[in-house]
């Protein structure tokens, strides 16, 4: 790997911490509000429960008022009693009187409901407030942790930046311009390759590019989503070993996009099957099959090398494709081949 590629990786790695700082620092005020808004939640259900209490209790006075009121009129009527002089009004103060007391009663009754609603009103005050007390414990308690992480983060931010000013001092200041430009569309500006995939992608390498990376002869960027490409040998101890086995172990298929096949390019998928190598192409405009080529005792890599040396990996995760479809690609997985290509 050429050094300031070395650099680069190193750079996105303490760019990447930075990055993930950044965002634990920014989430703070968040995470603040959001428990300062569960405390502020906690005391309004303390004040709801004594604002019900309260309600109670004047509700409880307004018919201790009542029951007073009426049992001054029963008096009053009692003592007008005596001076009466007909059956009738005898009888009209007796009914008043009555009524009063019924009345009395139904206040003595809602004096009685207030009274046993007090009672849970009482006991939800009660929870409410330890429910407070136990939150604002939390609250602190997380506050002040939040605090102190963030002292260490910010510590750790500082040292990440520092870091990469460093690494950028000692890289080529082209290639840290593409390098940022990248990382400013993509996330990231690099990606490292495995299997002869691109990891941010996962669209296969030409393999004359995968030649070229595997030298570390040159910067190399994805065709696909132009990220910086990077090759560590010992991750991909597995691939190496195979492709160094024989026909046997040569990759068994692949989709690819060979732009001198047909009039405006094509998909074929190259396969190896019993020492066989196979090509079957389908124009990239119209889907149609174009070509089907089969040769014995060979190797895609080595008999269809001409085809291969300006062909662009495709990703496809369906087996058994053109078996399906040996006349015509369906327009969804067309589509789906075509929107790989660059500018698509």
């Amino acid at each position: 790997m050429p050094t300031d590629l070395e650099q680069l990786v190193e750079l996105q790695r303490v760019d990447e911490e930075a990055a993930r700082l950044q965002a634990l620092l920014d989430a703070i005020p968040k995470m603040l509000a959001r428990i300062d808004a569960q405390l502020a939640a906690a005391r309004q259900r303390v004040e709801q429960a004594k604002a019900a209490i309260a309600a109670g209790e004047a509700e409880k006075r307004r018919h201790d008022q009542e029951i007073q009121s009426l049992n001054d009129q029963i008096a009053k009527f009692r003592s007008q009693s005596s001076s009466v002089k007909t059956n009738e009004q005898y009888k009209a103060l007796l009914s008043e009187i009555s009524h009063a007391e019924g009345q009395i009663s139904s206040h003595e009754e809602k004096i009685i409901e207030v009274m046993l609603n007090a009672d849970t009103l009482q006991g939800k005050l009660a929870r409410a407030e330890a429910a407070l007390k136990a939150e604002s414990a939390e609250i602190e308690r997380q506050k002040s942790e939040a605090t102190r992480e963030s002292e260490t983060d910010k510590i750790a931010l500082k040292a990440a930046q520092a870091r990469a000013g460093e690494i950028r001092k000692a890289v080529d200041e082209n290639l840290l311009s593409t390098y940022d430009r990248i990382r400013g569309s993509r996330g990231n500006g690099l990606a490292e390759v495995l299997e002869q995939r691109c990891t941010a992608c996962q669209v296969m390498l030409r393999p004359q590019l995968y030649s070229n990376l595997r030298a570390g002869s040159a910067i190399i960027q994805c065709d696909s989503c132009g990220r910086l490409l990077y090759y560590v040998p010992e991750h991909n101890v597995s691939t190496a070993a195979a492709n160094t086995s024989g026909i046997a172990h040569q990759a068994e298929r692949e989709w690819m996009f060979v732009p001198e096949l047909g009039t405006s390019g094509a998909f074929a998928v190259f396969s190896n099957h019993r020492g066989n190598a196979t090509m079957k192409a389908y124009d990239a405009v119209t889907g149609e099959a174009i070509a089907h080529r089969v040769e014995k005792n060979a190797t895609y890599q080595s008999i269809f090398a001409s085809e291969l040396r300006n062909a662009r990996n495709l990703f496809v995760d369906q087996a058994g494709v053109e078996n399906k479809f040996k006349e015509q690609l369906p327009q969804e997985f067309l589509e789906d081949l075509r929107h790989q290509l660059p500018n698509s």
